[in-house]
């Protein structure tokens, strides 16, 4: 291990940390229950329903978004990290190592993308259990791949960027639930958004790129024939700018970085 660059070790001492049971339930149970019960539930009551000329089932259609909240539960784990090792002491017992700012940051980015893609590799296996249809293709899995991936740093930068901003683990815990459920329900993670939505809502969920993730990762699980019009096409009348959705996810994954790194580079190394 002593071997292996800087960051690895650092993405592996993350992924020991945070396999305890506690963290388990929250990173990966949630987003588990969520599929085992809406899929259960909310299929008897909603018939399958068409998009871009794609026939979905609910299973088949909550699979995709089940997936993309999995980054957003990944995400946590990376801002949580910095705010426990900045509370504890163990941010500036790592740097006073042989460890930069830069390898940290890194470290926490791939535990969290790798988190990620385990537990939606984990989660596919149980929609596929339960019944939900999920075709793979070559093309479809890159495209899963690359929305996991970007959606993944895009939720760790967002969460590192609120950890360096607060000192008080109430206003950390307060603002990154917040954002969970803001994030998960104002998207097309759990149902799809229609001319029937409110326009404000329609709107915030087009800037959310939750919608995004879940948009490539839903693509991504169905016949390859279909990708392009799923992506290319959206029930909202008007918004063009739908074609390009891995364009506009890896823009705001960017911005987010961006901002993240800036903050991140002068937080205090402890909270003492």
């Amino acid at each position: 291990m002593s071997t292996l660059p800087n960051s690895v070790r650092l993405a592996w001492r993350n992924l020991r940390v945070n396999t305890d049971p506690g963290s388990l339930v929250i990173i990966l149970g949630l987003p588990v229950m969520y599929l085992v019960f809406w899929g259960a539930m909310f299929v008897s009551i909603i018939p399958p329903f068409a998009i871009a000329g794609y026939t979905f089932t609910y299973k088949s259609f909550l699979v995709g978004g089940i997936l993309a909240f999995d980054t957003v539960m990944a995400g946590t784990m990376g801002g949580s990290m910095l705010w426990a090792d900045r509370r504890f002491g163990m941010f500036s017992q790592i740097l006073s190592g042989p460890f930069t700012r830069t390898q940290y940051l890194w470290g926490v980015i791939m535990a969290t993308v790798l988190a990620a893609l385990v537990g939606s590799f984990i989660l596919v296996i149980i929609a596929v259990l339960l019944g939900g249809a999920v075709y793979v293709s070559l093309l479809g899995l890159g495209l899963v791949f690359f929305s996991l991936v970007i959606g993944g740093i895009f939720f760790c930068a967002l969460m590192l960027y609120v950890a360096a901003k607060v000192d008080s683990n109430q206003t950390y815990n307060s603002i990154q639930i917040l954002i969970i459920f803001l994030v998960s329900f104002i998207s097309d993670a759990y149902y799809p958004i229609n001319t029937k939505t409110p326009e404000a809502l329609q709107v915030i969920s087009l800037i959310n790129p939750l919608t995004y993730i879940a948009d490539g990762v839903r693509a991504g699980l169905v016949h390859s024939s279909s990708i392009s019009s799923i992506l290319n096409q959206h029930p909202i009348p008007g918004f063009s700018i739908l074609p390009w959705e891995p364009i506009v996810l890896l823009i705001e994954t960017v911005a987010m970085f961006f901002l993240a790194y800036r903050t991140y580079a002068n937080v205090r190394v402890s909270m003492s």
